[in-house]
């Protein structure tokens, strides 16, 4: 598996004023990932390709869409997006100051605008026009653009022209040739942001709300085999331990006010027992002595579909966060 950079902000984090009690939430859920960084509208790639390979990726990454839509590099058309953007790339790499080092790779991300028109000329140089350059869905940047100064100035280098477009860690702008080789961003369409960090499912509640979140709900067939999905993407492959933590992801299902009346924590709904595929032998309800726990009140999926009931502290398990209107 690539290794993988991936973070986009909450709305709440990135409309109008950067929400920064947020982003450092944000911060914290992901600063233990080992280089995995999921969230909710951008994606980030760590690893470093042309541009070519960099949309094929994107294309390739359906998480959210199912395999029958293709992906995109991501569409930074407008303010926030940008600014998600350029913090996704400081958490990933180390900003660099100088001048000189300004333009190494990793303070780069291609992102999924190309130049589309008058890409023939003699004279590349022609004048700027926003209308040459488009987004994966056709528009272009005519009302939102961060070009640094002198660009884009559509150099030439042999056959090759300035043709794709990529940000740095400041949210500017640059053309640059396709066969420079960046980190690269997606657009993500995914309902859950995983954690790795093993926490107990009211830290782990606590860390989701940090970020501007909730802990996830998981309500019917399609939402377990997307968040097993993003389990198996983000989190890696099951471990051989049936019962080993990693195998094990919180959620927002909790029987916390009553027993046996299970809700999602977020809004209070009623989870619908009809669509929970227990693990054999659950819920048991077991008692946990030594803690004075009388009870399992917290719900966990596995990372093949079926669940669980545990304890709200002392176990400790990564953890799912609900993007957004999903």
């Amino acid at each position: 598996m690539w290794r993988v950079l991936l973070i986009s902000l909450t709305l709440t984090a990135l409309g109008g004023a950067l929400n920064e009690e947020h982003v450092h939430g944000m911060k914290r859920l992901l600063g233990g990932n080992h280089g995995i960084f999921p969230t909710c509208e951008i994606i980030l790639f760590s690893e470093m390709v042309n541009f070519t390979i960099a949309e094929k990726n994107c294309e390739d990454f359906d998480i959210g869409t199912g395999a029958n839509h293709a992906g995109n590099l991501a569409t930074v058309n407008d303010e926030g997006k940008n600014r998600a953007l350029k913090l996704l790339l400081t958490m990933a790499y180390k900003p660099k100051h100088t001048k000189k080092r300004q333009w190494d790779a990793d303070q780069w991300v291609w992102a999924g605008m190309r130049k589309v028109r008058n890409n023939l000329a003699t004279d590349p140089k022609t004048a700027y026009d926003p209308n040459d350059w488009e987004w994966a869905d056709g528009t272009s940047p005519t009302t939102y653009k961060t070009w640094m100064k002198k660009q884009p100035d559509q150099q030439r280098d042999g056959d090759f022209l300035q043709n794709q477009m990529r940000i740095n860690n400041k949210g500017y702008w640059d053309d640059t040739y396709a066969y420079k080789e960046h980190p690269y961003a997606c657009d993500y369409q995914g309902k859950y942001v995983m954690s790795p960090k093993r926490l107990t499912w009211t830290a782990a509640r606590t860390a989701c709300q940090e970020a501007g979140l909730d802990l996830a709900k998981v309500r019917n067939a399609e939402e377990v085999q997307e968040i097993m999905t993003a389990a198996e993407y983000f989190l890696g492959a099951r471990h051989r331990r049936r019962w080993h933590p990693t195998n094990w992801i919180w959620t927002g299902g909790n029987d916390i006010a009553k027993d046996g009346d299970w809700r999602w924590i977020s809004d209070d709904s009623v989870v619908d027992l009809g669509e929970i595929d227990w693990h054999r032998g659950m819920p048991d309800n077991a008692k946990n002595y030594k803690h004075n726990l009388m009870g399992q009140s917290a719900l966990a999926i596995s990372k093949w579909g079926k669940f669980d009931d545990s304890f709200t502290i002392v176990r400790k398990r990564p953890f799912a966060c609900q993007c957004p209107n999903t």
